[in-house]
């Protein structure tokens, strides 16, 4: 109950809405949208908070269930995109519908380098489910989030931004909605403790 809750306006503000191995799917295997919003998470204050929709499809490409789900940042050429502060974590991530209609959790990893599985380079966000009974299958769904002191970018359609895995076969596709934009703050990491700091006092 307390996770529905917590994802209920997230969830209804995204409703508005070369690889390790040779083998690759087509882009409509995996599609997705994306809005952003101030953090209403006292712990995160002066942050945005990004959440995405994001499904997929892979019964065309062999029916196996999705291991993981990344987005492309689009911060290459930020100087200070790997910077301690500029991403933080919402615990869990978000929620998702798993095979035979199974509730899955979700959880987020932010990794300066990008995802080895796909070939863009730069900072990523990754998504994978919680470990258990329930488990993604060919086709579902995500709502997710994660906390970034970076503003948005334009809206727009971020052609091979969305990246899936699923068995050894990956897939990109195109993200619609906003990224972070870089724009590099002196002191981001006293910015984002200041926030959680005043929290604990509320």
């Amino acid at each position: 109950m307390a996770i529905a809750m917590r994802f209920t306006l997230a969830v209804a503000a995204v409703a508005l809405l070369s690889a390790v191995c040779p083998c690759a799917a087509s882009a409509d295997a995996v599609w997705g949208t994306g809005l952003c919003f101030p953090a209403t998470d006292p712990a995160f204050e002066g942050y945005w908070e990004y959440c995405y929709h994001i499904e997929w499809d892979t019964t065309e490409y062999g029916g196996y269930g999705l291991s993981h789900s990344t987005i492309y940042l689009a911060l290459a050429e930020c100087v200070c995109a790997c910077d301690e502060g500029y991403f933080e974590h919402r615990i869990p991530a978000g929620v998702g519908i798993g095979e035979d209609e199974c509730d899955l959790v979700y959880y987020s990893e932010f990794d300066c380098e990008g995802n080895p599985h796909f070939p863009l380079p730069g900072p990523t966000m990754k998504f994978e489910p919680e470990e258990g009974d329930c488990e993604p299958g060919p086709v579902g769904w995500m709502h997710v989030c994660y906390y970034s002191l970076f503003p948005p970018s334009d809206y727009g359609i971020y052609e091979d931004h969305l990246g899936i895995k699923f068995g050894e076969i990956v897939a990109l596709g195109d993200l619609e909605g906003v990224l972070p934009y870089c724009e590099c703050d002196p002191n981001p990491t006293e910015q984002g403790s200041w926030g959680m700091v005043k929290a604990l006092f509320r």
